[in-house]
């Protein structure tokens, strides 16, 4: 293979997570500015996300988001 090709077969390999996981990270900040959350609250998520993004992510998919009251 051709250097240009291996170069285009790396950029590839590397957008397809990296689209994913700013997919991730953009669904996991719109979730907390929708959930019903104080504002002091929603900041600190915000914030672990933001400086924190793997654990802010996965704590906030695991125990963040408040739970939904069960429909009749």
């Amino acid at each position: 293979m051709t250097d240009l090709a291996m170069t285009l077969l790396g950029i590839l390999f590397w957008t397809l997570p990296l689209a994913a996981y700013v997919a991730v990270f953009a669904a996991t900040i719109v979730g907390i500015m929708r959930a019903p959350l104080s504002r002091r609250s929603r900041t600190r998520w915000i914030w672990l996300v933001v400086l924190a993004p793997g654990i802010g992510i996965v704590l906030w998919f695991l125990a963040g988001r408040p739970a939904v009251a069960a429909r009749r």
